[in-house]
C-alpha cells in the first residue's frame, strides 16, 4: 500500500465504508426481488441503506472541508462521493416503486439486472480495496473494466426486457409499470458504471 497521510487514508477508508455499504444494498435487493412473495416486507430497509448513504456522504464532505492536505483533487472526491450515493439512491428508488406499483410478483429481467447491480458493486469493492495504491496497482483498472462490462451486459437485458414487455400481451398500465421500473435498473448499473468511470479518472489524473 502507498505510504498515504493518516488524514488522506482516512478518506480511502470512507470510500471503502461506503462501497462496503453499497454492496450490502446490492445483495438484499437481490434477494428482495428473487424471494419477493417471501422478502418484500424488507423493502424498508433499503430506504435505510439510501440514509446512510446520504449520511456518508456529508461524513465525507466534512472531513474534505476540514481537510488541507487530501490524496488527490477535492473536486474528485466530491464527485465519487456523490457518483457512490447515486447507487444507494437508485436501489431504494426502484424498490419502492415496486410497492407504489403494486407489483405482484418479479419479472426475469428484473432478477437479471440486479445480479448485474450486485455483481457491479461487488466489482467496485475490490477496486476501492486497491483504491489507496492507485498510482502503483495496475490491477485495479481491471476491476473498473470489470463493472463496466456489468453495466455493458445490462444494457442487453434491458432492451431484451423492453421488447418482451412490448411484445407481451400485458395491460398497458402493466407495461408502463415494468417499463419504468427497468429503465430505474439500468439507471442504477449505470450509476454503477459513472463509479467505475470516476476511479479511472482519478488514476488518469494523478498516475
Amino acid at each position: 500500500m502507498s505510504r498515504v497521510s493518516r488524514k488522506e487514508d482516512a478518506f480511502f477508508l470512507m470510500f471503502q465504508e461506503f462501497s462496503k455499504m453499497t454492496s450490502e444494498a446490492a445483495e438484499l435487493f437481490l434477494d428482495i426481488v428473487q424471494n419477493y412473495d417471501k422478502l418484500s416486507y424488507r423493502i424498508p430497509e433499503l430506504k435505510e441503506y439510501e440514509t446512510r448513504g446520504d449520511e456518508q456522504v456529508s461524513k465525507i464532505m466534512t472531513t474534505l472541508n476540514n481537510s488541507f492536505i487530501t490524496p488527490f483533487d477535492r473536486e474528485d472526491i466530491s464527485a465519487l462521493a456523490l457518483k457512490m450515493d447515486d447507487i444507494l439512491d437508485g436501489l431504494e428508488n426502484v424498490s419502492a416503486r415496486f410497492k407504489l406499483y403494486d407489483i405482484d410478483h418479479m419479472r426475469p429481467e428484473a432478477i437479471e439486472m440486479a445480479k448485474l447491480i450486485l455483481e457491479a458493486t461487488l466489482d467496485l469493492d475490490h477496486a476501492f480495496a486497491k483504491f489507496p495504491d492507485f498510482k502503483k496497482d495496475e490491477s485495479l483498472l481491471k476491476e473498473t473494466k470489470a463493472a463496466n462490462d456489468a453495466e455493458d451486459r445490462g444494457d442487453v437485458v434491458y432492451r431484451d426486457g423492453l421488447a418482451t414487455i412490448f411484445r407481451s400481451d400485458l395491460h398497458t398500465v402493466d407495461i408502463l409499470k415494468w417499463k419504468s421500473l427497468l429503465d430505474k435498473l439500468e439507471n442504477t448499473l449505470d450509476a454503477c458504471k459513472n463509479v467505475a468511470n470516476e476511479i479511472q479518472n482519478v488514476i488518469v489524473k494523478n498516475g
